[in-house]
């Protein structure tokens, strides 16, 4: 009894330091004040799919299940959240100022986005409350990452004049020289040897997703989707050409798996985590 009084005081506690100490409060869930610049942060932020209360409620249950949990944020994601934080208030400090929104309101909503995220994680890990299986996050990554190395060409020529589209002959020219140097790669040239023949050819790194087209033509991903690792071709879309190289996304070189599994887990989750978000938000209502 002592040990569950004692968490219900600590999280009071964490509630009350969260969800005040910035400005006057005007509103409040479940007894415990909520301060007023959070509210307007969540009114900005509303529209007619969620309104600020809904909002506001979403952030009170993701902040106090957080704390529920006994969930920590390590040195850099604090340095991490900082720097973000800067960053907004660098580029929106006048539109949130005249909003009645301070650098410290926009700092505790930023942090919410990261325990959501933490919380998120923590659910589907291997020792989570629904375990997604790695090997199940990995197929996602193959089926809807690809990362390339790339040389972009250009089917239109461009003068004072302006932009001028090629003729067939000149494109059948161009898409000729792009082929042979994607079959000089699968025969067991460098991607460096191959271009040789390029006029002003620059070998580039892309990740290209299947909802990121990274600067692509929109149906980039589509056309690359099934190109093998270590395999390359040549891509024309709209008034370009690509020579494209398939790299292996999970080791060596061009290994970015890693970097890109938290992503993948968001996209194969994040709609049935919000369920269970909007669930813990039952528990909470705004006091009239």
């Amino acid at each position: 009894m002592l040990k569950k009084n004692l968490a219900l005081l600590l999280s009071l506690s964490f509630f009350l330091f969260l969800f005040s100490s910035c400005s006057a409060s005007r509103v409040s869930v479940n007894g415990s004040k909520i301060d007023n610049e959070i509210y307007e942060y969540f009114k900005d932020k509303a529209d007619k799919e969620n309104s600020a209360d809904t909002l506001l409620l979403r952030y009170v249950a993701i902040n106090s299940k957080f704390n529920e949990q006994g969930l920590k944020i390590s040195s850099s994601e604090k340095a991490a959240l900082s720097s973000d934080a800067d960053d907004i208030w660098h580029l929106y400090s006048a539109y949130y100022t005249e909003k009645g929104i301070s650098k410290a309101a926009i700092y505790k909503a930023e942090l919410s986005n990261l325990y959501y995220t933490i919380l998120l994680e923590n659910y589907y890990s291997s020792d989570g409350q629904s375990p997604v299986a790695e090997d199940d996050i990995k197929d996602y990554f193959k089926n809807n990452y690809a990362v390339i190395r790339y040389v972009t060409g250009y089917l239109f020529n461009e003068d004072e004049n302006g932009i001028i589209e090629m003729t067939d002959e000149q494109k059948k020219s161009v898409s000729k020289s792009f082929t042979a140097a994607a079959e000089m790669i699968n025969n067991g040239s460098s991607i460096e040897e191959s271009i040789a023949s390029l006029n002003d050819a620059e070998i580039r790194y892309a990740i290209v997703t299947s909802t990121d087209s990274a600067g692509f033509p929109d149906d980039f991903f589509e056309k690359i989707k099934d190109l093998e690792v270590g395999k390359a071709a040549a891509v024309t879309s709209g008034s370009y050409i690509f020579l494209v190289l398939r790299e292996d996304g999970e080791k060596g070189d061009y290994a970015s798996y890693t970097d890109s599994r938290l992503d993948c887990l968001k996209a194969m989750k994040s709609e049935e985590f919000e369920k269970i978000v909007s669930s813990w938000a039952k528990a909470y209502t705004i006091d009239n």
